[in-house]
């Protein structure tokens, strides 16, 4: 079948109740009562501690599998907001994980997984340190509003999100 979802009534040859001894594994490894080795061997066969997988969790192999794919093909993973890829806007997903890890609300398998491609956590930061080079490079940090850094860093447009954010005082005080 190429999972390991058991339905809970399913048997095996008649006689061996796979359903109920799947069940029971979870069960004994929410108890913290399986041996170790035992759930090595199956997290190595791909079982899910949690049984199938929501919606929700699908959706998120398939954004990650398109942020591999965009990866592959730009060696980053870093994109605009708005960028689409296989038709979905990776983009906005990519802000929400974001959002997530900032507010402790993203699995940190999840997290181990993001960082494992080298995703990136603080946008800020980065586009700080564009920032100072444009700075450097100009001798000022009036940043045209179209203007982009290495043909994928909105730098203008992040100038202005941050003058508006100042004006309306919403920028955080480290940042001002």
């Amino acid at each position: 079948n190429g999972h390991c979802d058991v339905p809970q009534r399913h048997s095996e040859q008649g006689k061996y109740h796979l359903g109920n001894w799947v069940r029971t594994q979870r069960n004994k490894k929410n108890k913290d009562t399986l041996k170790k080795r035992r759930v090595d061997l199956l997290e190595q066969a791909g079982f899910e501690w949690n049984g199938k997988k929501t919606l929700n969790d699908k959706i998120w192999d398939t954004m990650f599998a398109l942020l591999l794919q965009f990866k592959a093909k730009n060696g980053h993973c870093n994109m605009s907001t708005d960028h689409m890829e296989g038709g979905k806007n990776l983009g906005g997903w990519s802000v929400t994980q974001r959002s997530k890890k900032c507010k402790n609300t993203l699995d940190q398998k999840r997290v181990d997984l993001l960082e494992q491609v080298g995703f990136k956590w603080c946008e800020w930061d980065e586009m700080f340190e564009l920032l100072l080079q444009f700075k450097t490079k100009n001798g000022h940090c009036d940043v045209p509003q179209r203007h982009s850094e290495q043909g994928k860093y909105h730098l203008g447009n992040w100038v202005r999100t941050q003058r508006n954010k100042k004006n309306k005082d919403t920028l955080k005080k480290r940042r001002v």
